[in-house]
């Protein structure tokens, strides 16, 4: 996973946006249009978990014993994330139910895995952001020290171009 650590930005922001334009580009009229989808938004969050998880992983593992936290929850959110990407995968977006009234209801074990999917993706968000950021100031940060690089993680096709560049400097020096 170290390899995302010495990416160039425009290396990696075509690693996030070429998945996203790809279904539209190379199955518009396909009758497989759903599954091309499907393995296109797999492998984009492939590489967004990838790279945020290569990120807070280093960043972590450098920082002093007193600044580390504990990798299982984050491992374990960016775990059932990819497992909920693969099951839409492979099960495909759950079909609607319609009860007696006609209202529109979805099955009853896609909320929490959804849930539990959005936890552990906004865990990981944190997780890289304020171990970024201790790694960088080299002392334990507050909420306004890591908001910038929390939010560019989350819309991360721009935050590729300026998170990456730091990352490289950050990293590359000792990766």
């Amino acid at each position: 996973m170290k390899i995302f650590l010495k990416m160039k930005a425009w290396q990696l922001f075509i690693l996030v946006f070429l998945p996203m334009l790809a279904p539209m580009f190379l199955f518009p009229i396909s009758s497989n249009y759903e599954v091309a989808y499907g393995v296109t938004t797999f492998i984009w969050m492939l590489v967004l978990v990838g790279w945020m998880y290569s990120v807070g992983a280093e960043a972590n593992q450098r920082l002093p014993e007193t600044l580390r936290k504990n990798m299982a929850i984050y491992r374990l959110g960016y775990g059932v994330t990819i497992f909920y990407c693969l099951l839409l995968l492979f099960v495909g977006f759950p079909p609607t139910e319609q009860s007696v009234d006609g209202q529109v209801t979805m099955p009853a074990w896609f909320v929490p895995l959804h849930l539990a999917s959005m936890f552990g993706m906004f865990y990981g968000l944190w997780f890289t952001a304020k171990q970024f950021m201790t790694h960088q100031k080299g002392e334990s940060v507050s909420f306004f020290e890591y908001s910038g690089p929390f939010f560019l993680f989350w819309f991360a096709p721009i935050g590729v171009w300026f998170l990456q560049p730091k990352i490289n400097r950050a990293f590359n020096n000792e990766a």
